[in-house]
């Protein structure tokens, strides 16, 4: 075999070895992808100390929000109230989106104790929301199941809660003074689990 002939044949084993290893990787960045697409971090656990909602022990401030003729206000929330805020420009909120609703569907008087917010990032000062979010039919499939606001990032309760990450929970109680306070952070209630 020529000298030519047997280096054509390295370059040529060399780019396959390479090719292998090329669709390797990539399919590795794949499953990493999908991975942390399905991983919510929780507001209280944000890198570097960043805060992405008010911690415990935090009073609420007084806050007005929603529609004129149907306010929702701070003085709405009762002791143990849930808080939860939805951003349809992030996939971990679509996501828990189904479950959230099932939870709330057929339960009434425990629906009577939520508070959703659906944050609108789309225009936010802090950058362009996700194209194509859909904040309407968030709010909307919401609303079917509890109280919801629909606000954008810098809204009342957004601000009140100082939430700046999504999905975000906060449970409320009653602080000394007698005023709301936040009582817990990040635990979010456990959807319905199908009959088999």
């Amino acid at each position: 075999m020529s000298p030519l002939a047997a280096a054509v044949l390295a370059v040529g084993a060399l780019a396959m070895v390479d090719l292998v290893l090329t669709v390797g990787v990539v399919r590795r960045l794949r499953e990493h992808s999908d991975l942390l697409r399905q991983v919510s971090v929780p507001a209280a656990a944000l890198p570097g100390g960043m805060s992405g909602i008010a911690a415990v022990g935090t009073p609420v401030p007084s806050f007005t929000a929603g529609p004129s003729d149907s306010p929702v206000t701070d003085r709405d929330l009762t002791d143990g109230a849930l808080v939860a805020f939805f951003s349809p420009t992030c996939e971990p909120c679509r996501d828990r989106l189904p479950g959230f609703v099932a939870r709330y569907a057929d339960r009434p008087e425990e629906a009577r104790q939520v508070l959703a917010v659906v944050v609108d990032e789309s225009h936010s000062s802090h950058g362009p929301g996700m194209p194509g979010a859909d904040t309407g039919s968030m709010a909307a499939a919401l609303a079917a199941v509890v109280p919801t606001v629909q606000e954008s990032y810098d809204g009342p309760v957004t601000t009140a809660f100082a939430a700046r990450a999504f999905p975000s929970c906060v449970r409320v109680g009653n602080g000394p003074d007698g005023g709301l306070v936040v009582t817990e952070v990040g635990r979010w209630p456990q959807a319905p689990v199908a009959a088999r």
